[in-house]
């Protein structure tokens, strides 16, 4: 396995998580970040590629790989276990690596840092009747309600400067809730690269604004950003009907997930079972892992990699 960097103009349509696509790595490097894109080559055949955000950290060069790499249809599971093993080694810099599935974070074999998070996934390939029939009882309860609450809803790009009042909101309720996002800036870099990489779905009782979610789109996927809602908003469930909406409005247009993010269950048990209820796949994704290097993980290494000073040491 070897890494071939990339400039990013030729990075196939693949379905990857947020922090994979150009467009992240883009808006980071806006932001003031350093962001490598990389080929994986097996031989002379391509099986995948990866984004990788670097940062120093004291005399160290951290190289972190967000749920990746992302993997071409059809690569075997021999070359994607051979390249893992090898991704960290081929990489500038101390990786910390954060696979997408939990199977290969098992492959790496290598010591977690953090815990395994799992995150909600809507299937927009399946069709809205099987869609709807995936949620909670009292999820689709909610739905009807929001339906015959009179809202209206409306949905467009976003606009930084028409949007600032209700992206205030959010930071708000963000801030006296207690849960994180990205930061405002990497929104401000992601419009401006391509306002029609957004959209916001906002629902609407009389003159009044109750509630809006905000999507990323990175075709054929798209990924809740962030989201508010008032107390009427609150009062008619608003965000379920919101959420409906735009996964058909995406599902219309060929997307073929919506990546809802992570599910916790402590610290936002609220929007946890929100998530949980709208019929999201509940996914575990891997754990940050610190990849040793191969004469750390296999000690014979060391006597190959440095024969000399183990005779020297041995008198």
């Amino acid at each position: 396995m070897r890494l071939e960097k990339s400039a990013g103009g030729d990075w196939p349509a693949l379905p990857c998580p947020i922090q994979q696509h150009p467009s992240y790595g883009k808006s980071v490097r806006r932001l003031g970040g350093t962001v490598g894109r990389y080929r994986i080559l097996s031989g002379e055949n391509e099986i995948g590629r990866v984004q990788v955000l670097f940062r120093r950290w004291g005399p160290f060069r951290l190289a972190w790989v967000g749920r990746g790499p992302v993997w071409l249809a059809g690569v075997p599971e021999a070359d994607r276990r051979a390249a893992l093993a090898e991704l960290a080694g081929a990489l500038p810099g101390v990786a910390l690596v954060q696979a997408d599935s939990a199977a290969e974070a098992r492959w790496l074999g290598a010591p977690a840092l953090m815990t395994a998070p799992s995150v909600a996934e809507l299937d927009l390939a399946a069709p809205g009747a099987d869609r709807m029939a995936r949620q909670h009882g009292k999820w689709r309860n909610r739905l009807r309600k929001a339906q015959a609450a009179g809202l209206t809803v409306r949905n467009r790009t976003v606009d930084m400067a028409a949007d600032a009042d209700l992206l205030t909101r959010e930071a708000e309720q963000r801030k006296a809730r207690g849960y994180t996002a990205l930061p405002p800036a990497f929104l401000h870099h992601w419009a401006g690269r391509d306002p029609q990489a957004t959209r916001l779905f906002t629902a609407h009782h009389g003159q009044d604004t109750v509630a809006f979610m905000l999507f990323l789109l990175h075709p054929p996927v798209a990924t809740y950003h962030v989201g508010w809602s008032g107390a009427a908003g609150r009062r008619t469930s608003a965000h379920h009907l919101l959420l409906w909406q735009a996964s058909e409005w995406l599902a219309a247009r060929g997307f073929v997930r919506l990546d809802l993010g992570t599910v916790d269950t402590e610290t936002s048990p609220g929007l946890a079972r929100f998530k949980i209820g709208s019929g999201a796949r509940i996914r575990a994704i891997g754990p940050t892992l610190l990849p040793l290097p191969r004469f750390l993980r296999h000690p014979s290494a060391v006597v190959r990699a440095f024969p000399l000073a183990i005779r020297r040491n041995r008198g």
